[in-house]
């Protein structure tokens, strides 16, 4: 199986409610004609009274992201130029990663398609922090969830936590990104602010500060 994360910007001059309908009515039905062999695909729409911070440059401007788009595959490096041509006539800004995931725990609902998930999406993408290892970032990140541990979900019974590592670039990127958390709370995070949050594992720092964050209900529209 593949794993490949986009972020999308609507069109200037198209409304978020224009960008909303197709992201959620036409982009689902046309995925499987542009893109081979989708097991899933699942759509976050950011939250435009909820805090976001990923922001990209379209037309001389930095622009927050309107969506995330997460697509898994049966198969492994599918072609995709098709898929990006068709992302790019509907959007002003497209960038994508391959990532592998690690669930980290998961309690939620697996939903039909067409169905909202229960809880809203929370991702929060990450840059590894400067002098440190790619290894060592891994390794850190790990702890922090606290992996492997009877620990990991404990206090959210009905959540989500899973961990993206970046393979590799599928397209020009705005911005450098070594992985993504995947979050489901079962509420939207204010702004963190400019403290970063506490190490409760014994990690040690392993990523810049402030993340980006996208946030905002969940579809599965494939």
């Amino acid at each position: 199986m593949d794993k490949c994360t986009w972020t999308l910007v609507r069109e200037r001059g198209t409304t978020p409610g224009e960008f909303d309908r197709w992201a959620l009515e036409e982009l689902g039905q046309t995925l499987h004609s542009h893109l081979p062999r989708v097991l899933d695909a699942r759509l976050t729409i950011q939250d435009r009274e909820a805090f976001g911070n990923a922001l990209v440059p379209v037309d001389g401007a930095e622009v927050p992201v309107d969506a995330l788009l997460e697509v898994t595959t049966e198969g492994s490096y599918l072609p995709l130029d098709d898929w990006h041509e068709h992302l790019r006539a509907h959007c002003a800004h497209v960038q994508g990663w391959r990532v592998a995931p690690t669930v980290i725990y998961d309690h939620t609902r697996q939903p039909a398609v067409g169905d909202t998930c229960d809880s809203p999406g929370v991702f929060v993408l990450l840059e590894r922090l400067d002098g440190t290892t790619p290894e060592h970032f891994s390794t850190q990140w790990y702890r922090h969830a606290g992996h492997g541990t009877d620990a990991a979900g404990a206090d959210n019974p009905a959540g989500l936590y899973r961990q993206n590592r970046v393979l590799e670039a599928i397209t020009p990127t705005a911005w450098v990104t070594h992985g993504y958390t995947q979050l489901h709370f079962g509420f939207l995070i204010p702004d963190p602010g400019p403290v970063q949050y506490e190490r409760t594992r014994g990690e040690e720092a392993f990523d810049r500060w402030p993340a980006r964050y996208v946030q905002g209900p969940e579809h599965r529209i494939a």
